[in-house]
């Protein structure tokens, strides 16, 4: 037994399947229903009154909830300068801090380099100081021990 396949759509085709449309009966004109004018109804004073102030309640619920709604959003914008101005003031401080920093490095190295050896070395030299030596050394001896008389 050999198949035949081939691209046609005849295979898909569930048209053929579906039930046959019914048709609808058209109403005959006489048994149309015929459009009736209403009157519109009249509402009394009482009425009138209740929906005016239902209005107002509305109207004012309306402009609660908006001014509410301006207020949130001008807090909202306030924060966010007050919040920019303080990260303005926050990066000002820290290039401050910055400039400080290296200001002190620089003044810390001309402060080591003033108090090296080799500069308190020359500083002495230069001033007639000398190193310290043995017979710069004096010892008093006394007879009587241990004992500093001041003159007086």
């Amino acid at each position: 037994m050999a198949y035949n396949y081939n691209n046609s759509s005849n295979a898909y085709d569930l048209d053929l399947f579906a039930p046959a449309p019914k048709a609808k009966p058209e109403p005959k004109p006489e048994h149309r229903p015929q459009p009736r004018l209403v009157k519109p109804q009249v509402k009394t004073q009482d009425e009138l009154k209740a929906e005016a102030a239902a209005m107002r309640v509305r109207l004012f619920k309306f402009v609660a909830v908006l001014t509410v709604g301006i207020t949130l959003l001008g807090t909202n914008i306030a924060l966010h300068i007050r919040n920019n101005e303080l990260n303005n003031a926050i990066v000002e401080i820290d290039e401050s801090l910055d400039k400080k920093k290296s200001e002190y490095t620089r003044l810390d190295s001309v402060l080591n380099a003033k108090f090296s050896p080799a500069n308190v070395k020359e500083y002495a030299e230069n001033n007639g100081m000398v190193k310290r030596e043995r017979y710069h050394i004096v010892y008093f001896d006394t007879d009587k021990g241990n004992q500093i008389i001041a003159a007086e």
